[in-house]
């Protein structure tokens, strides 16, 4: 008792908790395209047994006879859908896949045939005209051979769709699988570009302000009233400006204008021996670059160029978009960007260049006449959020290294 009633529970919570729900979440679309499935092996089925048919057709009036095979196929199609659903559903609970697509094709086709051979006898008695030619319809032996061939070709066509249909489900799972692994990793792989990215600018932006405040220092020595100006404009700037500090991404309008706002800063301690221009591109403004790029190579033109020369100079910053690529040209009329005289913060740049967009980016240091040097950032155009997409990429190269 205590067996059978232990059976009983676990059949009833198998049919709650598999084949209800199965059988519940079945859509319309495919009960179509287990309709439609029905009517090409109907097709495929008269083209195969077209003599036969040919012969049938001389005695059998062959709509009545096709709307008997139309029917008999639907209702075998939509049992092995039943199977189907029920066993994907048994498949997703953790039962095996083979043994249970194959369960699912002998009882799918079986089904099938209990449900078809007496609609089928019944048509042929009652609805058809006793017009068969021997042997179809006549004799013990036509009795037997309807269902065993019915049952026998419907297993061969039923048991190929079905395990077509697990071996596609199978792909399509691994694939998905799949997918999802390479967008965690991706993720993984965004999130510690992000970090290698925000330690780079960190090496930068202590250097920078250290610079920046030391100005501000010296300055004090020379003119208060002049240096407190300057730390006023400096602490507006700073507060506008460190936000922008963190982000992994900025624009060239932002970084030009975070340009402008210091350089009027080194003016004021600089006076007329500084001067400088800007140039924006109309349409591109928007364009992505990381940010704290400009700055440090303005205050390394500052700091080689005029601090050291005590001489007069001007610094030219124009932004061009080129063949699809976007060209930040710093010109320096002094010795600002001497190569050989680089040091941490234009080594950092390329750093971050090299992990954003590996060998996509270069940062290029060269003379361009006898007191004029430049510093030229050559980008791939990011007219949108492509930037963390290339940052991805290069992280792949990196990894694949």
């Amino acid at each position: 008792m205590n067996f059978v009633a232990a059976g009983g529970d676990s059949r009833a919570s198998w049919f709650a908790d598999v084949v209800t729900p199965a059988l519940r979440g079945m859509r319309w679309k495919q009960v179509g395209a287990a309709m439609l499935f029905g009517l090409i092996v109907t097709i495929v089925a008269a083209l195969i047994f077209l003599e036969p048919l040919l012969e049938l057709a001389k005695t059998m009036p062959m709509p009545l006879l096709f709307a008997q095979d139309i029917v008999s196929t639907q209702i075998k199609a939509l049992c092995l859908l039943v199977a189907i659903v029920i066993a994907d559903r048994a498949v997703d609970e953790g039962a095996g896949r083979r043994a249970t697509y194959l369960t699912a094709a002998l009882a799918g086709c079986l089904a099938g045939i209990v449900l078809t051979e007496p609609f089928n006898w019944a048509y042929r008695n009652f609805v058809l005209p006793d017009r068969w030619p021997r042997p179809y319809q006549h004799g013990a032996a036509a009795l037997y051979f309807h269902p065993v061939f019915e049952l026998t070709h419907w297993l061969l066509i039923g048991g190929s769709a079905v395990f077509l249909y697990a071996g596609r489900r199978a792909a399509r799972s691994t694939a998905q699988r799949l997918h999802a692994a390479e967008l965690d990793r991706v993720r993984r792989s965004k999130r510690a570009l992000e970090s290698r990215l925000q330690a780079m600018q960190a090496r930068i932006e202590p250097q920078f302000l250290f610079n920046t405040l030391a100005q501000v220092e010296r300055l004090y020595e020379l003119d208060p009233a002049r240096a407190d100006r300057m730390l006023d404009d400096l602490i507006a700037y700073l507060r506008a400006a460190m936000p922008l500090m963190r982000d992994t991404s900025s624009t060239v309008r932002q970084e030009l204008d975070l340009a402008r706002a210091y350089l009027d800063i080194v003016r004021i301690r600089l006076g007329d021996r500084l001067a400088f221009a800007i140039a924006i591109p109309p349409d591109f403004g928007d364009a992505r670059m990381p940010p704290m790029m400009l700055l440090p190579l303005i205050d390394h033109a500052i700091v080689y160029g005029l601090e050291r020369t005590q001489a007069a100079g001007a610094i030219r910053i124009d932004a061009q978009v080129r063949a699809g690529r976007l060209r930040v040209a710093i010109a320096d009329s002094g010795a600002g960007f001497v190569p050989e005289g680089a040091g941490d913060g234009i080594t950092g740049i390329r750093d971050r260049l090299a992990a954003l967009y590996g060998e996509n980016a270069r940062l290029e240091l060269g003379r361009t006449g006898a007191q004029t040097t430049e510093a030229v950032l050559d980008l791939p155009l990011e007219t949108g959020e492509g930037q963390d997409d290339d940052a991805l990429k290069a992280e792949d190269s990196d990894s694949g290294d």
